[in-house]
């Protein structure tokens, strides 16, 4: 049993490709996973376009829980859920005083832990800023992940970090930043779920699950674990000039199992040194043309709605 998915179906694998390789962390005492993707290429250059896209057509999603949907639908007001999210988006960057680009790593580990982790949305980093504010969350987006009877042995509360820069290494730094502060903030973090959670859901079977894994009765203890979502948006570094797009296309890949490849044995240190290795890690990586650029730039456009779809 696992509760209901909010990324709309099929658009991920519409503008993602998962590139497949057999790079590990090392040292990890629970299972976690090392997961790389890339956008379609076209001339040389990474088709950015495609992630405003995504973007765009999740961002009601991304925004709102699925019982403030559920009142959109009920009223007729469906039309209005992506005007209203951007108005949300808008305000709620200003208030932080964050670049654009920021949110755009926080709208993406929402979507590949939904998509490819299947640990589904309980709050996003935009609804922790707005309806849970007053519960000061570290987290980039809290999720639920169901024990699966293979890879996945517990049930887990998946705490989001994401970081969209031009090193690699810089985005995990900064990943890892979040982390530390969330692990400090754990405590915190699950009375959030438990005071707010409920209010956010209305099907019946969300609501099951719920009440019987993610909110303890009184004088219980709840039985799930705590991991973390991580994604890491970055810029490639690879020149295009001299080869066609299926050409690119395979050093891009390339070079991802490299960047990653020589980068595992970083990422495990950071694990032990924030005192971690008892946790699950759920790793995401995406390389862009020029991240910090490309991000602000993807997301000025769907602020503004100013995406073609």
């Amino acid at each position: 049993m696992e509760l209901s998915k909010t990324v709309k179906d099929k658009t991920f694998d519409d503008y993602f490709t998962e590139v497949k390789h057999s790079e590990t962390i090392t040292g990890m005492l629970r299972p976690g996973s090392l997961r790389l993707f890339c956008l379609n290429v076209r001339n040389g250059k990474i088709r950015s376009s495609d992630l405003e896209k995504f973007a765009m057509l999740n961002i009601g999603r991304y925004v709102f829980s699925r019982a403030k949907q559920e009142n959109f639908r009920s009223a007729g007001n469906l039309d209005s859920v992506t005007q209203q999210a951007l108005r949300v988006m808008r305000k709620s960057t200003k208030a932080r005083n964050i670049a654009a680009g920021e949110t755009l790593g926080e709208i993406m580990v929402y979507a590949v832990m939904e998509e490819k982790l299947n640990a589904h949305k309980l709050l996003s980093k935009i609804e922790l800023g707005t309806d849970a504010a007053q519960y000061a969350s570290e987290a980039d987006g809290i999720h639920f992940l169901c024990k699966d009877g293979g890879n996945v042995l517990s049930d887990q509360m998946v705490f989001g970090a994401s970081s969209v820069t031009g090193d690699i290494q810089d985005a995990i730094d900064i990943a890892f930043e979040k982390i530390s502060r969330i692990a400090n903030h754990e405590d915190s973090e699950l009375l959030l779920i438990e005071k707010t959670a409920l209010d956010r859901f209305y099907e019946e079977d969300d609501l099951k699950l719920l009440t019987s894994y993610v909110i303890p009765e009184e004088h219980k203890n709840a039985s799930y674990g705590t991991s973390f979502g991580v994604f890491l948006g970055y810029s490639l570094g690879l020149i295009p000039d001299g080869y066609d797009d299926d050409q690119f296309r395979e050093r891009m890949h390339l070079k991802m199992i490299r960047d990653i490849k020589a980068h595992e044995d970083y990422i495990a240190g950071k694990i032990r040194e924030a005192g971690l290795q008892n946790h699950s890690f759920y790793f995401f990586t995406l390389p862009l043309n020029q991240a910090e650029t490309e991000s602000n730039e993807i997301m000025q456009h769907v602020m503004e709605g100013d995406v073609d779809l």
